[in-house]
C-alpha cells in the first residue's frame, strides 16, 4: 500500500501562517489587508448564501463545507467570451500556465501541485486520461457549462476521492426552456457562437434540450522574440505567431423524466478540434497540426432525492497528429493516430441515521479505460487500465448543530495491463507484464460556527496518492522510457479558513492558510542524450495563505478579488543542488481585483492581475526568470428587454480589451502570449 498510517497529519495548520515569503509587494497585502477591514461598516443589498465567483474569480458569500475548501464559478453572468484557462486562472490558489491565444493548451496548478495531481470531471464523470494523467482545459466543452466547482486539497468521495491535490467539477447547463443565443467576435480572426434550445411539458416532469456551439481563431498575434536570451534586447525581433489556428465545433442534448420518486437523467454530446501545433520559440513546427474528437454520453438516476444514486458515463477519443516535416519530438515523419475508450460507474447509498445528527455515504466505483495508437500507420499494442474503489463518509452534527465533522475514507485497486513501449520504433517489443497497485486515502474536515451565520471556522486534512500515468511507466516512442519501478506520489495536504460575512450581506471573506506536501514526486530526467525517464526525486513543500473577498462599497462600487501568496519549494533531498529550490513557473504571489459600478444603463468594470516572478527551471537560475507582471483588463456590460422579444426576453451585450497596456508576455518555455486583445459578446434569451 502506497499509505502509510504512521505519517501524522495536524488537522489545524494555522503554525504555518507565518510564511517565510522573502522579497514580496507587501503593498498587494498591505491593500488587501485595508479592504477587508474598511468595507464591513458599507450598507449594501443582501446576497444569497451560496459560494459564488461571478465574471472574473472572486468570491460571493461563503459557504464553508466540511467536505473541503469549495470555491463555486457561475457562468450565468460570465460576458461569454472566457475559457477554462482564463477561469480557473483567477481562483485563489490556482496558477494555470497558456501556451497561446484563444483556445490554447494550458497547464494548471493547484497550491502548487502538478498537473496530473488536479482531478478534473464533468458532472462527476472524471476527465483524467490514463496516459498522461491529464485532462486538457482547451478541449473542455465550456458551453455546456453552467457553474465550476472547484475543491482545493481534497478530492471529496463521490468525485473519486483518491489521486490528486483538488478537483474541478464542471456542471452542465440544466434544462430551461426557450431559446438562448450568443455570437462572439474578438481578435486575431476569433469567431464563435452558440444556439440552445429547451422544452418542457406542463409538469415541469419532462425536460430536454439541445445545444450546437462553434468557434474559430487565426492567433495570429505579435510578438518580441527574444531568441530565449531574456537579458539582452541586441537580439530581440518582433514577429507573427504561426500555425496557431483553432476551429472547435460540438453538438449536445440532454433531458431528463421525473416519475415518482425516481428522476433520471441523460446526456450526449460531441466535440471536435482542429488546430495548429506552432511549438515553442527555438523549436517551431509551422507544419504539424492536430485533430481530436470526443463522444461522451452519461446515465443518471436518482432515488428519493439522493439516498440511492447510479451514475453511468462513457467516453470515446480520437486523436489525430499530423507531422509531415518531423517537426515535432524525435517521433518519425507521418501521421500517428490515437483511439480510447473510457467507462464509469458509480453507485452511492446515502442514508440519514439520525436526522440533524448522522448522515452517511458509501458506494462502489469502477472504471476501465483502453487505449490504441499507431505510430506512421504501425499498430501499438493496447494499453489497458481497470481500477476498482469503494468509499464511506459520514456527517456528524453536533453542539445543536454549531459543530460539523466529516471523516472519508476510499480504498482503490488499479491494474494496468499491456507491454512497455520502446523508446524508439527500430527496438523490439518487450512483454507483457501487469502492474497492480492498491491504495488508501483518507480525509477529515471540520467547521464550527463561531456565530450563526456571520462567522465560520473550517478546517480540513487529507492523505491520498497519484498512481504513475502510463507514460511514466511504460514510456512513450520519441524519447521517453519506461519506468515500472515508480513508487505512486504520496499528498499530505492540510488547511484552515476563517470566513466572515456581514448581517447585510454586502461583505463577505475568507482567509485560508494552507500546506502541501508531495512525497516521491515524479518528474522526467534526462537520461542520455535523446531520451528521458521518469523518476522519484523526492518532496515537495507549498505554504501559502488564500484571501478571497467581496464587498459592496459607498457609491455604488462593487470590489471583488482575490490574494494568493505561496512558497513552494524542492525538498527532497535525493538532490541537494535544488534543496531548498523554488518550483518551477509558480510565483509567490497572484493577485487579482475587480471593481465596477453601474452607470445609467450600462455597468463597466476594471480589473488588475498581478503574477510575481517565478523561474522556469529546477535549478532557479536567474538567466531563465519570467519577470513580474501587471495586467489591466477594461470591460462594459449591459442589458435590455426589449419589445421584441416578449416579456421574459433578455438582450445583453458585454466587451472587454484585455492586456490593455500592451505588455509583452511569455509563459511556459518559451510560448509567447497575445498583448492587448479584445472580445465582444452578445446574448439573446427568449
Amino acid at each position: 500500500m502506497a499509505f502509510s498510517s504512521g505519517k501524522k497529519i495536524p488537522l489545524f495548520p494555522l503554525v504555518y501562517w507565518c510564511i517565510p515569503f522573502g522579497h514580496m509587494p507587501l503593498g498587494l497585502v498591505a491593500f488587501f489587508l485595508l479592504i477587508s477591514t474598511s468595507v464591513v461598516r458599507a450598507e449594501v443589498a443582501v446576497y444569497s448564501d451560496t459560494l459564488i465567483v461571478s465574471s472574473r474569480p472572486l468570491p460571493d458569500p461563503v459557504n464553508p463545507s466540511v467536505a473541503g475548501m469549495v470555491t463555486r464559478i457561475d457562468l450565468a453572468d460570465e460576458p461569454g467570451f472566457r475559457d477554462a484557462a482564463d477561469l480557473l486562472g483567477a481562483a485563489a490558489g490556482f496558477q494555470v500556465r497558456r501556451y497561446g491565444a484563444v483556445g490554447a493548451s494550458a497547464v494548471p496548478s493547484l497550491r502548487g501541485s502538478s498537473a496530473a495531481q488536479i482531478r478534473f470531471y464533468l458532472d462527476g464523470m472524471p476527465l483524467n486520461d490514463a496516459q498522461t494523467g491529464m485532462a486538457g482545459l482547451d478541449r473542455i466543452p465550456l458551453d455546456r457549462v453552467s457553474a465550476i466547482e472547484i475543491h482545493r486539497g481534497i478530492v471529496p468521495i463521490e468525485l473519486g476521492g483518491i489521486g490528486g491535490s483538488g478537483a474541478v467539477n464542471f456542471i452542465s447547463r440544466q434544462q430551461e426552456q426557450g431559446l438562448d443565443l450568443l455570437m462572439r467576435a474578438g481578435s486575431f480572426g476569433e469567431l464563435g457562437g452558440r444556439a440552445a434550445a429547451g422544452v418542457a411539458n406542463a409538469e415541469g416532469t419532462l425536460s430536454g434540450s439541445v445545444m450546437i456551439r462553434g468557434q474559430r481563431a487565426d492567433n495570429d498575434f505579435s510578438y518580441l522574440d527574444h531568441n530565449q536570451t531574456f537579458h539582452n534586447a541586441d537580439d530581440d525581433t518582433v514577429r507573427i505567431r504561426q500555425n496557431a489556428w483553432i476551429e472547435h465545433w460540438g453538438i449536445w442534448g440532454a433531458g431528463s423524466l421525473e416519475a415518482g420518486r425516481l428522476v433520471s437523467r441523460v446526456s450526449l454530446g460531441h466535440d471536435r478540434r482542429d488546430g495548429g501545433r506552432p511549438g515553442p520559440l527555438g523549436h517551431l513546427s509551422p507544419h504539424a497540426s492536430v485533430r481530436y474528437g470526443r463522444t461522451d454520453g452519461q446515465l443518471h438516476f436518482d432515488l428519493d432525492e439522493g439516498l440511492l444514486t447510479f451514475h453511468l458515463a462513457g467516453g470515446r477519443n480520437e486523436e489525430f497528429l499530423y507531422d509531415p516535416e518531423g517537426e515535432v519530438g524525435l517521433g518519425p515523419v507521418g501521421t500517428d493516430r490515437s483511439i480510447s475508450h473510457d467507462v464509469n460507474g458509480r453507485l452511492v447509498w446515502s442514508p440519514v441515521l439520525a436526522q440533524g445528527v448522522l448522515s452517511l455515504q458509501t458506494g462502489l466505483e469502477g472504471r476501465g479505460q483502453w487505449q490504441k495508437d499507431w505510430i506512421v500507420g504501425k499498430e501499438e499494442p493496447r494499453r489497458n487500465r481497470a481500477t476498482g474503489s469503494a468509499f464511506a463518509s459520514a456527517t456528524l452534527s453536533m453542539a445543536r448543530e454549531r459543530l460539523q465533522v466529516m471523516p472519508a475514507w476510499r480504498w482503490q485497486r488499479t491494474r494496468d495491463d499491456f507491454p512497455p513501449v520502446p523508446v524508439f520504433p527500430w527496438l523490439p517489443e518487450t512483454q507483457a507484464v501487469v502492474n497492480q497497485q492498491d491504495d488508501v486515502s483518507t480525509s477529515l474536515g471540520a467547521v464550527w460556527v463561531i456565530h450563526p451565520e456571520r462567522f465560520f471556522l473550517e478546517s480540513h486534512a487529507a492523505r491520498t496518492v497519484r498512481i504513475p500515468n502510463w507514460v511514466e511507466l511504460f514510456g512513450h516512442r520519441g524519447g521517453i522510457d519506461g519506468n515500472r519501478d515508480l513508487q505512486p506520489e504520496d499528498i499530505t495536504s492540510v488547511d484552515a479558513a476563517l470566513s466572515y460575512r456581514s448581517g447585510q450581506g454586502g461583505f463577505s471573506g475568507r482567509v485560508a492558510a494552507f500546506l502541501a506536501e508531495t512525497d516521491d514526486k515524479i518528474i522526467f530526467i534526462q537520461n542520455s542524450q535523446r531520451t528521458s525517464k521518469a523518476m522519484n526525486a523526492g518532496r515537495t513543500r507549498t505554504r501559502g495563505i488564500e484571501l478571497e473577498l467581496r464587498s459592496m462599497l459607498p457609491g455604488r462600487f462593487s470590489l471583488t478579488g482575490n490574494l494568493t501568496l505561496q512558497r513552494a519549494e524542492d525538498r527532497g533531498g535525493k538532490n541537494p543542488i535544488y534543496e531548498g529550490n523554488k518550483l518551477p513557473f509558480l510565483p509567490d504571489a497572484e493577485a487579482r481585483v475587480r471593481l465596477k459600478r453601474p452607470v445609467a444603463q450600462w455597468t463597466p468594470w476594471l480589473g488588475i492581475a498581478y503574477m510575481g516572478p517565478n523561474y522556469r527551471d529546477r535549478s532557479n537560475t536567474e538567466l531563465n526568470k519570467t519577470p513580474e507582471r501587471t495586467l489591466l483588463n477594461l470591460g462594459l456590460a449591459r442589458e435590455w428587454s426589449p419589445r421584441w422579444l416578449g416579456s421574459t426576453g433578455v438582450l445583453s451585450i458585454s466587451a472587454e480589451v484585455v492586456n490593455l497596456t500592451d505588455n509583452t508576455v511569455y509563459d511556459v518555455e518559451g510560448f509567447p502570449l497575445p498583448g492587448r486583445s479584445w472580445h465582444l459578446a452578445v446574448r439573446v434569451r427568449k
